[in-house]
């Protein structure tokens, strides 16, 4: 959907809330839309089919507030569909960044530590099935035959991890862009994925960032300190990493054709992974990515790996 439509989708949503916009402006267009209005509202328009979620985000965010976590505040009670796709309303945090690691931990040890809601219909959280996003992916049959043979390797791994603590209420994918500095401290955002999870999940993606990706090993040591451990010392710890690594290759692989950049750095990453080019995934490798997207429509997905010691394991970027 094209930025106009998307805009007077919102519009038209904010007619049936009855939210005041004069005037509205995309912040992103990429899978949950994201657009924020004149008077610090907001909007988030949901994929088709995705009422239930686009519920399921209100109610955690006012349970996650009503337990001393700071989340944006929802300022419509339920969602309003346009066009088969739901609209929620939120407060407008302004455009501080990501949280500092510190307040990261801190937050996601609060939730952790909270008994599991009957109320929210939380799901379970599962190992993603990766057949669809691989048919997607363009590459040739012979490198796809290569990715399901691997995502059979993980999902063995997985099966055999054995959790060392319970299972709670999760974010599901704290990672930095999901999280958002605001003048009363950090909150924590975009709660599609959240569900009664392993902790370690929760904790691996953030460590993710700074093993695999190019956050600064000092961020991971704030946020493991504010948190109370480190996932990294746990032996299940490099099944969710590669986990997590997989499935950001296979998003640069389906958006391969945004640019003749974005196909180049596919198939590189996907060469890194099959060892063709530098180190495999928890060979030591460390990628650096850079801050600028590759193009608006996979802004935050894709980031291009560069170094100065020649080339290296390469995965990417977050969602």
């Amino acid at each position: 959907m094209r930025s106009k439509d998307i805009v007077a989708l919102a519009r038209a949503a904010c007619t049936q809330a009855q939210v005041p916009a004069a005037r509205i402006d995309p912040i992103r267009l990429r899978d949950n839309a994201m657009l924020r209005t004149d008077t610090a509202t907001i909007i988030r328009v949901h994929q088709r089919g995705e009422l239930a979620t686009a519920v399921r985000e209100l109610r955690a965010a006012d349970w996650l507030r009503s337990h001393h976590v700071r989340a944006p505040e929802p300022l419509v009670p339920d969602p309003v569909v346009v066009a088969e796709r739901p609209v929620t309303f939120w407060e407008d945090l302004g455009s501080g960044g990501p949280a500092e690691a510190p307040e990261t931990g801190a937050m996601l040890a609060r939730l952790h530590t909270l008994r599991v809601p009957s109320h929210l219909g939380l799901p379970l959280f599962t190992l993603p099935d990766f057949t669809d996003r691989i048919d997607q992916c363009l590459t040739d049959e012979t490198e796809k035959v290569w990715l399901r043979d691997y995502a059979d390797n993980l999902a063995a791994r997985w099966d055999a991890l054995e959790w060392p603590s319970p299972w709670c209420v999760i974010h599901g994918d704290p990672s930095p862009a999901n999280t958002m500095a605001a003048p009363t401290g950090g909150h924590v955002v975009d709660l599609e994925r959240c569900c009664i999870g392993p902790p370690q999940w929760d904790q691996a993606t953030v460590a993710f960032q700074s093993d695999t990706l190019s956050d600064p090993p000092a961020r991971w040591k704030q946020f493991a300190d504010a948190y109370g451990s480190d996932v990294t010392g746990w032996d299940g710890y490099p099944a969710i990493r590669d986990v997590r690594s997989f499935e950001l290759c296979l998003f640069a692989l389906r958006h391969a054709a945004v640019s003749e950049h974005a196909r180049q750095q596919a198939d590189y990453r996907l060469a890194c992974l099959r060892g063709h080019r530098g180190l495999r995934p928890g060979d030591g490798l460390r990628l650096e990515t850079s801050r600028r997207s590759l193009h608006a429509a996979v802004i935050a997905y894709i980031r291009a790996p560069t170094t100065t010691s020649g080339p290296v394991g390469a995965m990417m970027a977050s969602r």
